[in-house]
């Protein structure tokens, strides 16, 4: 009679609640992250704005040959260009940012101003806000994460030298790897080279 009733634990519907609870908090990080994206853009719209006033307000040839130049320059400036410029301008102070897990494709989708302990295994410094330089980091939990999976982890990311099968002590980075900020994540474009030691 009762044998048909089933119940469900406390643990159960939190071992079930987690992982929305973890996609939760990293669509509230790509939300931030895309928030940023438009305020760049935004700026970029307002500098585009105030080109056109420029040009249009006053006649090129009234104005001496070095400023001609230099406005053209800046009217013909290309979108990417002009949006790198409003993030620097923006961002102009160094900042250190840690990075999860990168996709397959070396691409870091979620970034953090501080490190998250358990989660964060790379630290990257940018000085611009649109190039930077990463590491991996050699903290126990920074190791323990990579090793859960290297080939998802480590991989997409990295050269690595030394033995992968078993738990390094330490991480060592012998060549920084290089990213840049491509529409709000940050894209590798040359691996870092690690040691496991």
């Amino acid at each position: 009679m009762f044998g048909n009733k089933r119940y469900v634990t406390e643990e159960q519907v939190a071992e079930r609640i987690q992982p929305l609870e973890d996609r939760m908090a990293q669509l509230e990080k790509v939300i931030e992250s895309q928030a940023l994206v438009l305020e760049e853009l935004r700026a970029a719209l307002e500098e585009w704005k105030g080109r056109a006033e420029a040009l249009s307000g006053a006649p090129l040839s009234d104005a001496p040959a070095s400023t001609d130049v230099a406005a053209s320059d800046a009217a013909f400036a290309t979108p990417s260009a002009t949006k790198a410029n409003a993030a620097g301008a923006q961002r102009h102070a160094p900042s250190t940012w840690f990075f999860s897990m990168p996709t397959a494709e070396g691409v870091f989708p979620e970034s953090t101003p501080q490190e998250e302990v358990g989660k964060s295994i790379y630290q990257m410094r940018t000085e611009d806000g649109v190039n930077g330089h990463f590491v991996m980091l050699s903290t126990p939990d920074a190791i323990a994460t990579a090793m859960i999976s290297v080939s998802q982890f480590v991989k997409p990311v990295c050269r690595i030298e030394g033995n992968t099968h078993r738990q390094p002590q330490r991480i060592e980075t012998l060549d920084e790897g290089v990213v840049k900020c491509d529409e709000g994540v940050w894209r590798v474009v040359a691996k870092a080279t690690v040691r496991f030691v």
